[in-house]
Parts: structure tokens; C-alpha cells; sequence
């Protein structure tokens, strides 16, 4: 084992050629949709599976002088004033020489909206600020923060109330004594290193995603950020990630020393993960996926080495360690149908035995899998940056959870896939429209799932512990529980201020309403802000 850690590394430090500069794209939906729209053209060899997106392997394969992307095509005509430049083009201060670049920009999100089911105001005030840069052409940094006082919707608050996290977005306090306003902070940041045109190294604290939808089953970033390391290699049509990172579980430490657990630690654990991309021919993409859960509660939480292997596949070693972990493998398939169609899929794997899947209909709870399958449909009908996406998520019960609660597939109280957890199926559907700096979105999210009620687990909450005497065993259907159904829609129009960190104006309504035999609720959220969207929010759940 050490030696094949070793020659891995040898193999990582050994090159030394310029590259371009490492700095990561946003994980935002609407920044990388602008760039998809080239990269999944046919006969283009990228991955794009694997996010965010590296900005020097984008502009191996993009000429950003020639591109319409909104993002790199709008720059400012030197006649301008310089406040006009700052205000609608450029960084907000930018330090420039041959041998290294810094960028300083504020991050804000001032909101404002009204919960018309609730007759309740809400409102999100956020100030932060950005700072990144290049050293060099073979490293790169960045770091963010951001102070918010918030009042949410009233079922965003139930979710914040039950779960001590802001969806995606930290740990809270109560800033009104209202029971409904929220104090919470959120630090992001990295450093970004290349070996080589082969090797990238990135290290930080942050937030992974692995797919081409808008959920992920294997990887997404709808948990809070955690610490990790990253590293991305490219040979040929393969790009082969390795991540290993810390993940964080805001229940007392069972594991703590007994003057810790006064103090209410938390319960860390780790996850090594690792996602095998290959572009078969210039319109097929197959991947293949796998991680393990793991936290040693004989050793106070201490890192078991054992799992810094690069080489994909753990299960044998599992084995060889007489491991209880959690593991969860899976498979994915890309096809390029035409330059601006590409269908996606999923299937995810957390436990599976033969003779279960033999008599699959006898519903054992052994089976725990899922599969998402998809449609992007970019010009529609001819019509440029008119945009269609269609996507199915199934995820049966059980999926994600664990005999031992801390070694679920979660993170900060969340999920580390779909906001769903398990037991549930989705239909999602976007229509999008971009002319110029305008931005116009219609979502809409149907769901369905089975809810626990009279004390049983029916297998939606991945933080149950599903060998608990309340689980059923056989029989297994998803949906199983008390059948509920949640329907989403979104309505937003963007303009965009500036391009160079997404300083956008936004107004928009969601509709949601969510049935079930025990009760009805329902939110009409119509809202208004002026923001810079860098990272993605899920509230549709």
C-alpha cells in the first residue's frame, strides 16, 4: 500500500510544464450552462461530469474571443468611464502584472419578498467578499465569505428549525427571537495547484459535484461546504478524480472524550471518493463511481490511512478490513445524440445482493439503488439560448442511510446527493430563454414520497437508523409511508449588472405546494433582490 501511494505521487510531481492559470469556475447553474452549451457539442473531448469546471481545460477547448457566452463575450469598450466599467464589466479591483493576477470583488444578496400563504415578509441581507487569484501559471487561490441575517419562507424555516442548517448554506442563530429569523455565516476557499497538463491538485473547503443534471445521485452540492482534497488527472479520453474529504455530523460526538462531549462536539467522518470518466467515441461518455463513508468510533474519529488508495474500487477492501462503512457505487452514461441535444443518466448502487434482485418484486430492503435519467435540449427549435431540460430521479427507500447513523451518505444534516434523501420519485423540468444580458427561467418540480409517520421509518430520512425495531424489511416499495406529493414552480427573470462575478438583478415567484392525507400546505413566494449568484441554492424540496 505505501509504496503504491509512493509511485502514485512520484508519478504527480514529476512533471513540470507551464500550464494556464487554476482557478475554478462558480458552481452556479446558470455560469455553466452557458459554457455546456459548447462543450457538449459533437466531437468536443471534454468531461463534463466533474464540477466545477477548471478554467484552463475550458479555454484548451473554447476560443473566448469568438464565443456569444454571456460570461466572457460582454467586455468594455474603453471609452467608457471607469465607473461604468466597474459597475457593468470588469472586477471590482484588479491587480495585473506577467507574473501574477489578484481579483477583489464584494458578494451581497440583498432580498426582499413576501410569503402570500403566510401574509409573512421575508428577506435576506448578505455582505461578503471574494478575493482570488494567480501566482505564476501553475497556481491558483480563492476565498469567500459571507455574513447573512435572513427570514425565510416558513417551510424553509421548518427545515432550519428541524435541521439546525440553512439549506446548503451553514449552521444558524436566532437573530429576532421570532423563531423564524436566522444569523448564519458561510467561508469558502482553496488553493489550486497543476503538476502538470496531466495533474491538478485542488485543496480546500468547498463544494463537489458530480453529474450532468440538475441532481446528482452520486455527489451534489446541496450539503454545507467541507474540507477536501481534489485530484484531477487527464490522459487521453480519461479524466479520473480522486476526492478525499471531511464531513461533518451536528449531532453530540458519541465518539468525543467525555470533557469534549460537555462541550458538545460534533461527530466527524470521512469520505473518500472517486469517479472514473471515459469518452468512449465523440458522442458516448460512460462513467463509473464510487465512495465510502467511514468514521473510526474505536479511535476518537482518527483518519484511517488505509482509504488515501487512489485506485478506484474499495469494495475489495472493505472486505480485506472487515469494514462496517458505508459504500456506494454507481454508473453513469452520456450521449451526444446532436450538437444540442445530449441525454444523461444514473444509476447508483448502495447495497445489492443477488438474491434479492432475482425476486426484486418481494421488495427486500437489501436492494438500495437509484437511477436518474435526463434530456438537454439547447436552441430549441432553432431559436438561440432557448433552452429545454428535462430530468427523472428514483431513489428507493433506505438509499443513503446506514446501520450506524454516522456513516450515512449526509453531511451537516443533509444529504450528500438529492435533497430528497430517499424513497421519492421527481420530474423536473426547466425552460430558459438568454438574450443579451435579459435571463428568463420557468421550473417546474413534481414529487413524490413516502413521509414517516406513527413512529416507523419508511425510509426517506437517510439520518434513521434503519435497523432500529420500527423498520420494515420486506416488502419494500418506494413511495411506501404516508404518500405525499410536492409540486414546485419557479418563475424568475434575470439582468445581469456585471459578468465578471455574476452581479445580477432578480425577480421572481415560486409556488409550492405540498399534500399529503394528514395535512395541506402551500407557499406563494414572490421575491426581489440584487445579488451576485455564485453558488446554487436548492429550495425546492
Amino acid at each position: 500500500m505505501n509504496k503504491l501511494l509512493l509511485l502514485y505521487t512520484i508519478l504527480l510531481l514529476s512533471f513540470t510544464s507551464a500550464v494556464s492559470q487554476q482557478l475554478y469556475l462558480p458552481l452556479n447553474r446558470d455560469m455553466t450552462q452557458e459554457y455546456d452549451s459548447y462543450l457538449n457539442k459533437v466531437g468536443i473531448d471534454f468531461h463534463t461530469s466533474m464540477k466545477p469546471y477548471l478554467a484552463s481545460d475550458i479555454k484548451k477547448i473554447i476560443n473566448m474571443d469568438t464565443t456569444d457566452n454571456v460570461y466572457t463575450s460582454i467586455k468594455a469598450d474603453p471609452k467608457y468611464s471607469w465607473l461604468h466599467r466597474k459597475v457593468s464589466y470588469q472586477h471590482f479591483i484588479t491587480i495585473d502584472s506577467a507574473d501574477y493576477q489578484f481579483y477583489i470583488d464584494p458578494l451581497f444578496d440583498f432580498e426582499g419578498g413576501t410569503d402570500e400563504s403566510k401574509n409573512q415578509n421575508t428577506h435576506v441581507n448578505s455582505r461578503g467578499l471574494m478575493f482570488e487569484g494567480n501566482i505564476g501559471s501553475n497556481f491558483s487561490f480563492c476565498a469567500t465569505y459571507l455574513e447573512t441575517q435572513a427570514l425565510f419562507p416558513s417551510y424553509i424555516s421548518n427545515f432550519v428549525d428541524s435541521n439546525q442548517v440553512v439549506p446548503g448554506q451553514g449552521r444558524v442563530k436566532d437573530f429576532t427571537g421570532l423563531g423564524r429569523g436566522f444569523d448564519y455565516g458561510v467561508a469558502t476557499g482553496y488553493i489550486s495547484y497543476a503538476a502538470s497538463k496531466y495533474f491538478n491538485f485542488q485543496f480546500g473547503t468547498d463544494k463537489n459535484f458530480i453529474g450532468e443534471g440538475y441532481r446528482s445521485l452520486f455527489l451534489s452540492d446541496n450539503s454545507y461546504e467541507y474540507p477536501f482534497l481534489k485530484i484531477t488527472t487527464n490522459v487521453w479520453r480519461f479524466q479520473y478524480t480522486n476526492i478525499f474529504a471531511a464531513m461533518e455530523d451536528l449531532h453530540n460526538s458519541p465518539i468525543a472524550q467525555p470533557a469534549e462531549a460537555a462541550n458538545q462536539f460534533f461527530s466527524r467522518k470521512y469520505m473518500t471518493a472517486h469517479y472514473l470518466s471515459y469518452n468512449i467515441s465523440k458522442r458516448v461518455n460512460i462513467g463509473l463511481f464510487e465512495s465510502v463513508i467511514f468514521a473510526d468510533t474505536t479511535n476518537h474519529g482518527a483518519y484511517r490511512v488505509d482509504y488515501l488508495n487512489p485506485i478506484i474500487f474499495y469494495r475489495p477492501i472493505e472486505y480485506s478490513l472487515g469494514s462496517p462503512n458505508n459504500v456506494v457505487m454507481g454508473g453513469a452514461l452520456n450521449i451526444k445524440i446532436t450538437d444540442n441535444i445530449k441525454f444523461y443518466s444514473q444509476l447508483v448502487i448502495d447495497d445489492f445482493d443477488i438474491d434479492s434482485v432475482k425476486h426484486y418484486s418481494k421488495g427486500a430492503m437489501i436492494n438500495k439503488d437509484g437511477i436518474q435519467a435526463g434530456i438537454k435540449w439547447n436552441n430549441l427549435f432553432g431559436v438561440n439560448k432557448l433552452r429545454f431540460q428535462y430530468e427523472f430521479n428514483w431513489v428507493r427507500p433506505y438509499t443513503y442511510s446506514h446501520e450506524t447513523t454516522l456513516q450515512n451518505y449526509g453531511n451537516y444534516n443533509q444529504p450528500l446527493a438529492d435533497p430528497m434523501g430517499a424513497n421519492f420519485y421527481e420530474n423536473i423540468a426547466f425552460l430558459s430563454y438568454r438574450t443579451g444580458r435579459f435571463f428568463f427561467e420557468a421550473k417546474l418540480n413534481y414529487a413524490v414520497y413516502g413521509a414517516d409517520y406513527d413512529g416507523v421509518d419508511f425510509g426517506g430520512n437517510i439520518y434513521e437508523n434503519y435497523t432500529s425495531p420500527n423498520v420494515i424489511s420486506t416488502g419494500i416499495s418506494t413511495t411506501q409511508g404516508l404518500f405525499t406529493t410536492l409540486i414546485y414552480k419557479e418563475f424568475r427573470m434575470d439582468y445581469l449588472v456585471n459578468p465578471s462575478y455574476n452581479m445580477n438583478i432578480e425577480v421572481g415567484v415560486s409556488l409550492r405546494s405540498q399534500v399529503s392525507s394528514q395535512a395541506t400546505a402551500t407557499t406563494n413566494w414572490f421575491y426581489i433582490g440584487f445579488k451576485t449568484s455564485l453558488f446554487n441554492h436548492y429550495y425546492d424540496f
